[in-house]
Order: structure tokens, then C-alpha cells, then sequence
């Protein structure tokens, strides 16, 4: 029995040994500077964030030695070699709690953003409607009234009233349009009563309806820009005149003029002047604006790019020609339809040219060019010829005009255009359009390089080159029914030339020129002269009848 334990404790001593050599003693922690507990080295080993103290480990410990330590501190051991690996050998694909936060944030505030822009558009669409839903009853009620009145100076005034709602508000056309007015209206202009009539005919020329033209066809003038150089362009007329014993503004349907051309156009278009009075005022008015002194002109330049006082201009504009708006020059059965050309600067990338009428589109009418009848005439005057470094650009409203010569120096384009928006169905007569001269110079320049006021005056020159458009149109057109009247004057005289000895000399070669082309200038005047046939008057007869009486049995039309 003895042997037996004896032979037990041999076998168990080694193990006794092993278990002494790896685990510390009680002498062995002791012996440590700063000795902890075996219950705080257990709470070491078991935080994931604080690694045990490494020991030599003898080569004879097997494994069981190893897993027989505590759970916690074989969790710790590997955690604390592995743990560290696994951030970066994967990723974790969920977003932080504070990126997803300030996501959410961000998030949030676009959506605020796009309900607050949402919101807003549709007030504004809310109000458009509304507004439209106005203006549109407070046309029907203005047509209303005044198909009630049957007193002849009460009529006058409801079509004044209706008059400046269609001015403020000229998308109430259509509704006009709808509830009747204009058979009303051509029935109203038969009363015998001047003015009347004379209200009746702006608020027809307003809405877009027109008189048959005074010709076989549609007759067009258009005068070219040139400042004083516009005393050529009068040469011409003056033989016209001469030939057809008539006035301008009885000879053409439609005249429209760019800067100084505008200026002709409105004095024998809309003041019906004689040429000589016209002549006259125009030398005046040269004289008037174009005198300044060297030193203040280029002073003035420095700061508002204009080389004659702008203020003084316009003056003189108020004084000649008055604060009568566009549209109310239709209340002379004689004026034909004027329009004066000037280029906005400040809409978009690219000028655009601008229309001042004294007549509106019929609705559904889209013309290619801005414009409108609803300015003073002395202020289409004034944008029209705010030439850059003559006079400074003119604002109206929202937009800021210059010279109508930056685009479209030439108009007959336009006025072309212009014109079949107004009678689409009638044929083109004749366009007359008239230059103020033009200076080619015979010096050839041999130099391989140009500097850069070359290449920028090459430029101006291209842009507001008159030839062009006469090349185009003569070659689209059909023969005898474009004729260009352009004398090459001998001196390069300046746009703002006012002494009388060089104007009399651009008077001279205005009238050398015509007889040069005195031929050509007895065509024009036998086109301009011819009536309408009896046919054409027939049907215009019947129009005008169709159109005051519609909806009605035809036998009252008669």
C-alpha cells in the first residue's frame, strides 16, 4: 500500500515541477516593483485594451498548460495580437454615427431648400393665375361697358379707358378679341364724330387690325443711318416727290429709319413735314447738337463715353417732337405705319434689335424682333440714335438702347419682315430703301500686318455694313421690286459733321447721283403712282363689311 503511494507521488512531482516553473511563485511577485494581486492581474488580462506582461516561456510547456489559464486571459491574449488586425483587414461598410448624422443634417436642409423653392413657384404660378384671371374679367368688363354706351361722348371715354388697359396689359388683346370688339369697333368708326373715329382708330391700330394698303401692294421706305450724312437720303425723296406729285407718307405704306434714318422717318412719316422744312430743321438740329468743345468732349468721354452732352439732346427731342406716345400717332387716318430701329445691349449674351412702333401685332402674331408701341416718340428718337461715342446709351426701364446702326444699319430686312406680319396676305410692291453714302477708298494697304484699331474698326465696319443687305435682298427679291439708292460720295465726311460748306457738298453729290440714276428713279415713281385696280377695290369693300357685321346673315354684310 506504501508502495503504491510513493510510486503516486513520483509520477505526480514532475507535474508539480512544471506547474512551479511556468506560473510565478509567491517570491517572484513579491520581488516586483510595483506588486498587484492576482485578482487585478486577472482584471488586466481580461480588459481587451490592456496586453499582459510577456514571460519566457520554457519549450517543455505543453498546450494543455496554455489552455488550462483562465477563459479571460486567453480572450485577452489573442485579442489583444488579433484585434488589432481586423480594422485593417476589414472595413466596416456602415457609415460612423456622426457622418451619418451630419448626412441626415444635410439631407434635411436640401429637402427644406427644394419645398421652400417648390412652395414659392407655385405662389408665383398662383398669383400669374390670379392676375390673368383679372386682367381677363376686367377686359370682358371694359368691352361690356362699352358695347352698352350708346351715348357718343361717353364712348370716346370707355375706349380711352379700354385704350390704356390694353397698353398696361397687352395679353388682354385676346380676350378682346373674343368678346367682339373690332366689328364693334369698325361699326363705332361710321359715327360722325372726328373724335371718336380718331379713338377708335388707335385702340384697332393697337389691337392689331388694319386698313387694306393704299397701293396694289405693300409699299416700303427705309433710311439708313448716317448722322448729318442724311441730307443724301433727302435728295432722293425730294425726286420722288417731284415725280409723283404726292407726299411721302401717302406714297408708302410702312417707313421705318435707324438713328438719323428714324429721325426722317418720324418728321415726313408722323409730322407729314415738307422736304424743304425738313431739310431745314434737320441742318438746325446738326448745328444744335453736334458743337462742343474739343477739351469737354473728351472729358465727358472719359467717364460717360459720350463726346456731345446727352442732356441737351434730349432736350431738344422734347421740345421738337413732344411726349405723344407711338400708338396715338394712329389716330391720323393719313400716318402709315413707322417704326424706329435702336439694339438693347444688356439682354442675354448678343444685342437685339428693338422695334418702336406706332402700331401692335395682331394676337397669335409672333414677329423675330422685341419692341413695342407703348413709348414716347421722343424716346425712340433718342435710343435709336444713342450712337457709342456720340451720345450715351439711353435706359428705359430694364434695358439700356444704343444705335440701332450696331445691328441692323440697313433695315429693309426687317421692315420686310415686319411688314408681313401685318398683311401677311397682301403682296410685296416695291421697298425703296435709301443710303446716306458710302466712301470707298481707293489706297491699298501693302503692310503684312495690321494693328489693332484696324482689325477693330475692320470689324465695326462689317457690322454695320449697308451693302450686305442689299446684296442679299436684291438677289432674293423679284426684279423691280427692290430699288437701292446709295451714292459713293469723294470724302469720308464723319457722322457728325455740322459745317454748312461740306453739307452743301453732300447735298450736291446727293443730287448728281439721282441724275445718274434717272431712269431707275422714274420706275420707282411710276410703281409708287399705280391705283388699285377695281377689283382689288371690290374686295377690299367686302372685307371691311365681312369684318364689321361677323356672325351675322351675310345680307346685312351688303
Amino acid at each position: 500500500m506504501s508502495q503504491t503511494k510513493e510510486d503516486k507521488q513520483l509520477q505526480d512531482k514532475p507535474d508539480l515541477e512544471e506547474r512551479k516553473s511556468s506560473s510565478p511563485g509567491p517570491d517572484t511577485v513579491a520581488d516586483r516593483p510595483d506588486s498587484e494581486s492576482p485578482l487585478e492581474v486577472k482584471d488586466k488580462l481580461s480588459s481587451p485594451t490592456q496586453m499582459p506582461e510577456a514571460h519566457p516561456v520554457s519549450a517543455k510547456q505543453s498546450i494543455a498548460n496554455f489552455l488550462s489559464r483562465p477563459t479571460e486571459g486567453v480572450q485577452a491574449l489573442v485579442g489583444g495580437y488579433i484585434g488589432g488586425l481586423v480594422p485593417k483587414l476589414k472595413s466596416d461598410p456602415k457609415s460612423p454615427p456622426e457622418e451619418q448624422e451630419v448626412s441626415a443634417k444635410t439631407e434635411q436642409a436640401v429637402n427644406k431648400d427644394k419645398k421652400a423653392e417648390e412652395k414659392k413657384r407655385v405662389l408665383l404660378q398662383q398669383e400669374k393665375i390670379i392676375a390673368r384671371v383679372s386682367i381677363d374679367n376686367r377686359t370682358r368688363a371694359l368691352v361690356q361697358a362699352l358695347r352698352r354706351t350708346a351715348d357718343p361722348k361717353l364712348c370716346i371715354t370707355r375706349v380711352e379707358e379700354l385704350t390704356f388697359h390694353l397698353l398696361e396689359f397687352p395679353e388682354g388683346k385676346g380676350v378682346a378679341i373674343k368678346e367682339k370688339i373690332i366689328p364693334y369697333l369698325l361699326r363705332l368708326r361710321q359715327v360722325k364724330d372726328e373724335t371718336l373715329q380718331a379713338a377708335v382708330r388707335e385702340i384697332l391700330a393697337l389691337i392689331g387690325y388694319v386698313d387694306p394698303v393704299k397701293g396694289r401692294g405693300i409699299r416700303i421706305l427705309t433710311i439708313d443711318g448716317g448722322g448729318t450724312r442724311g441730307v443724301v437720303a433727302l435728295q432722293t425723296l425730294r425726286k420722288l416727290v417731284e415725280l409723283t406729285q404726292k407726299p411721302i407718307h401717302q406714297l408708302f405704306d410702312y417707313i421705318c429709319g435707324v438713328s438719323t434714318g428714324a429721325i426722317l422717318a418720324f418728321m415726313l412719316g408722323l409730322f407729314h413735314m415738307p422736304l424743304d422744312e425738313c431739310e431745314e430743321l434737320y441742318r438746325k438740329l446738326g448745328s444744335d447738337v453736334f458743337t462742343q468743345n474739343v477739351i469737354v468732349g473728351t472729358v465727358k468721354m472719359s467717364w460717360s463715353h459720350a463726346f456731345y452732352d446727352s442732356n441737351t439732346w434730349e432736350k431738344i427731342l422734347k421740345d421738337r417732337i413732344g411726349s405723344a406716345l407711338m400708338i396715338e400717332t394712329a389716330r391720323n387716318p393719313a400716318c402709315p405705319k413707322v417704326a424706329a430701329i435702336s439694339t438693347i445691349v444688356n439682354r442675354g449674351q448678343t444685342p437685339k434689335a428693338f422695334v418702336f412702333r406706332n402700331y401692335g401685332h395682331f394676337p397669335g402674331t409672333n414677329s423675330h424682333y422685341l419692341g413695342g408701341c407703348q413709348y414716347k416718340m421722343w424716346q425712340a428718337i433718342r435710343a435709336s440714335s444713342a450712337a457709342p461715342g456720340y451720345f450715351a446709351e439711353y435706359a428705359l426701364g430694364s434695358d439700356l438702347h444704343q444705335d440701332g446702326g450696331l445691328l441692323l444699319n440697313n433695315p429693309s430686312a426687317l421692315a420686310l419682315h415686319e411688314c408681313k406680319c401685318i398683311w401677311p396676305d397682301t403682296p410685296l410692291e416695291c421697298i425703296v430703301s435709301l443710303g446716306t453714302g458710302r466712301y470707298e477708298s481707293d489706297v491699298r494697304n501693302t503692310s503684312t500686318y495690321t494693328s489693332l484699331k484696324t482689325k477693330l474698326s475692320n470689324v465695326i465696319s462689317s457690322a454695320t455694313d449697308t451693302e450686305e443687305v442689299h446684296i442679299m435682298l436684291d438677289g432674293l427679291l423679284p426684279s423691280d421690286t427692290y430699288f437701292r439708292f446709295n451714292p459713293v460720295i469723294c470724302e469720308n465726311i464723319p457722322l457728325d459733321e455740322s459745317r454748312d460748306e461740306k453739307l452743301d457738298q453732300l447735298q450736291l453729290e446727293g443730287m448728281k447721283y439721282i441724275e445718274r440714276n434717272d431712269q431707275k428713279m422714274k420706275k420707282v415713281a411710276k410703281i409708287l403712282s399705280q391705283e388699285k385696280t377695281t377689283l382689288q377695290k371690290i374686295n377690299d369693300w367686302i372685307k371691311l363689311k365681312s369684318d364689321m357685321y361677323e356672325g351675322l346673315p351675310f345680307f346685312s354684310k351688303l
